[in-house]
């Protein structure tokens, strides 16, 4: 298969989650294959319905889902909590990487939370953290997760000049 380059990669637009049913499973295959690339040596790999009830149960008011789509197929997406200026879930589908996807929906996340904000990333996802990293967020400290006692590194967007204007929500 031959490599697009990215004049030739079609252009995708970021668009607030409404909700449906059909999302929900687009959203925990995203979020299982991503969390499978990221984990190569587990060996335990939950069942999509595992990655399911969490969309359902998670990813509902006062979390904001925005969603990186290209022709209707959603490609990537970022959980909000704008209120404790949070993101708490950013994953992208694992063979679309390195297009802009992650940048963009980060882009969209220092728009709506102007002030600041932080993320947490497996300390055993180096390819999240270089990401984070090239991306400008600093790095802070090491913790365990509170429910599954994974640990985890936080990493912060601090405000050192206006943010860029992300692409149209629609």
């Amino acid at each position: 298969m031959e490599r697009m380059s990215a004049a030739q990669i079609p252009a995708f637009h970021l668009r607030s989650r409404d909700g449906a049913a059909e999302e929900n499973l687009v959203l925990a295959g995203i979020w299982r294959r991503a969390w499978i690339a990221a984990n190569r040596r587990a060996t335990v790999i939950e069942p999509i319905t595992h990655w399911l009830r969490r969309v359902q149960t998670e990813f509902v008011p006062p979390a904001d889902v925005v969603l990186a789509e290209r022709e209707g197929q959603v490609l990537a997406f970022m959980v909000l909590l704008a209120r404790r200026e949070y993101v708490a879930q950013l994953f992208v589908e694992p063979h679309l990487r390195n297009q802009g996807l992650g940048q963009a929906l980060l882009d969209e996340a220092s728009v709506r939370m102007p002030f600041g904000w932080k993320l947490h990333v497996a300390t055993s996802n180096t390819a999240a953290q270089r990401f984070y990293e090239r991306y400008g967020l600093e790095r802070g400290a090491v913790d365990r997760h509170p429910s599954s006692g994974r640990e985890r590194v936080a990493y912060h967007w601090y405000p050192t000049s206006p943010p860029r204007q992300s692409r149209r929500i629609g």
